[in-house]
């Protein structure tokens, strides 16, 4: 059999033209929720935070956001001349530290593993098998190492909920619940791409239209209901494993790169800030404080992934990741997920699913012990994975009631 791989590449053209689509799953931004946080940040943090951390160049923000010496005025919406202001504390309290319960007693930790897995993984593009080995589908093996890291989480006295229970969508809505959106969305754009393409394609399209919004959008604000108004945990943790685009997708093979990153959020860039969900978001996530709990978080997990797997920290080369912190491997991305859990998030991305080294790991499966990986004695990648979370968080939770 040959390798079966979900390229994408009509659902690449559809995640580049998915902005402003987040009206179909919320509501309009309410700025007035950041009235607590008048007079609470100083000029100072506020700018360090934007600038190092939320959106690194000034050219993204210049046109959105408004520096004064007393305050920070930010554009509500693009479509108006309306701007919200921020009055600053005028009192340079900066030696205070962000401060949070180091146990895991009464720690409320939501394990969300990445992406849906099962029937949907073909769909996601999140499988791949190579001849008559079985396939590699990440939603499945996140699922795996969530329920692993669940045991070892209450058995120090942690309460942990996971997002997904299994490899079933959290959503309700299906595909097809996104016809007409998707159909419209054609249409609008007529005159811009319809022309570009034959009949078939157009049905692709929209088949494929249909799809992203179920898997990525919806799938993913549904979880962001049952976080933010059910579980009301203190910290989630988005369970990933990366993979590598193939150096030829009609012929694919696994790569030699093997490496991991851990996710805070960050890195707003310019068409993204442009957008009015986007931009309340960063702003939200900034004055409520998260980001030093985050850094905090991923720097020890980033610890604990290089020593327990020994695999080097990915660097990113573009423009759509701002290094976080001087430990290697942490870094700050805006993804839907990081962005919109209203709480701390810690986005984890180990391993390159395609490369030579995970896949063999991957093929051996979730066995008990230590076993050859080529070469080397290693606990299977689900053990080895939830281990090196778990001893990562227990170096900031387990200091005390262990």
């Amino acid at each position: 059999m040959l390798m079966r791989v979900v390229v994408g590449v009509l659902a690449l053209h559809f995640v580049s033209l998915l902005k402003g689509e987040e009206k179909l799953f919320t509501e309009a931004p309410d700025w007035s929720v950041l009235d607590p946080f008048q007079k609470k940040i100083t000029k100072s943090k506020f700018c360090k935070l934007l600038n190092e951390v939320y959106c690194p160049r000034k050219s993204w923000y210049s046109s959105w956001i408004e520096i004064l010496n007393d305050r920070a005025r930010i554009r509500k919406t693009g479509k108006l001349d309306s701007w919200y202001d921020l009055v600053f504390d005028n009192k340079e309290n900066e030696g205070s530290k962000f401060d949070f319960n180091k146990t895991f007693l009464n720690t409320r930790i939501a394990l969300d593993p990445g992406h849906i897995g099962g029937k949907y993984s073909l769909m996601e593009g999140r499988h791949f098998s190579i001849g008559e080995d079985p396939p590699v589908r990440e939603g499945e093996i996140c699922l795996m190492v969530a329920k692993n890291l669940e045991e070892k989480l209450k058995a120090v006295g942690a309460e942990v909920f996971l997002v997904r229970k299994i490899n079933e969508p959290v959503t309700k809505n299906r595909p097809e619940d996104f016809t007409k959106e998707a159909t419209s969305w054609l249409e609008n754009r007529n005159s811009q791409i319809g022309e570009k393409f034959s009949k078939e394609q157009k049905l692709k399209l929209i088949q494929n239209r249909k799809e992203v919004l179920f898997y990525r959008l919806s799938e993913i604000h549904s979880r962001a209901r049952l976080v933010n108004e059910r579980i009301k945990p203190d910290l989630v943790i988005c369970l990933h494993i990366n993979a590598a685009p193939w150096k030829d997708p009609d012929y694919p093979s696994l790569v030699q790169r093997n490496d991991y990153h851990v996710l805070v959020n960050g890195c707003y860039m310019g068409g993204e800030i442009a957008d009015d969900f986007q931009r309340f978001e960063m702003i939200h996530r900034l004055l409520n404080g998260w980001h030093e709990k985050e850094r905090l978080l991923a720097e020890e997990i980033s610890y604990s992934f290089s020593k327990r797997t020994g695999l080097p920290a990915f660097v990113y080369k573009g423009p759509n990741a701002v290094k976080v912190g001087k430990v290697p491997g942490v870094w700050g991305r805006n993804l839907l997920a990081n962005r919109i859990y209203s709480c701390p998030v810690v986005f984890l991305e180990p391993y390159v699913a395609n490369s030579i080294e995970a896949y063999q790991h991957i093929q051996m499966g979730n066995y008990q012990g230590r076993k050859l990986v080529l070469g080397k004695l290693k606990k299977s990648i689900v053990e080895e994975y939830a281990e090196s979370v778990f001893l990562g968080l227990k170096n900031i939770y387990g200091q005390s009631n262990l």
